[in-house]
């Protein structure tokens, strides 16, 4: 059972930007959701958005993000404030391509989540700030049920 909890927690982890849903539905062969919790201005034109991607009543993976509207394009800041997809979908709709910088990655004693910073960038400027907590156990819970 735990090879199997750092298997799957791998192949997130390795998941490339705008494909964590995907993934997250391959590894426990359902359909997921993703919820867009809040998403609000928090000083001049950066904002901060909190998104759940899950199954059933599963949260697998919480995330926060902060974002500054000056630093990323118009059409995907429209999209964006829409506040109906994920970062990494809008990105692939308009065909931006983002390379994720790790900042730090913890998984706790137990092995039941990962927490994990990075930023998105684009020709070496931050776009997004990420922080994430990922549930393995109730990832492996969704996918043994």
């Amino acid at each position: 059972m735990e090879a199997e909890i750092e298997e799957v927690g791998r192949i997130l982890l390795e998941a490339p930007v705008g494909y964590v849903e995907q993934t997250i539905s391959d590894i426990i062969k359902k359909p997921v959701y993703l919820k867009i919790i809040e998403q609000n201005p928090i000083s001049g034109t950066r904002y901060a958005r909190k998104a759940v991607i899950g199954y059933d009543r599963f949260p697998i993976l919480r995330a926060f993000v902060i974002f500054d509207s000056k630093n990323i394009p118009k059409q995907v800041m429209a999209a964006l404030l829409q506040k109906k997809e994920s970062i990494g979908r809008i990105l692939r709709i308009n065909r931006i391509e983002v390379q994720r910088r790790p900042k730090t990655i913890d998984v706790d004693p137990a092995k039941k989540t990962i927490t994990r910073e990075y930023e998105i960038l684009f020709d070496d400027l931050v776009w997004f700030q990420v922080s994430e907590e990922i549930r393995l156990d109730f990832l492996c819970a969704c996918k043994d049920s």
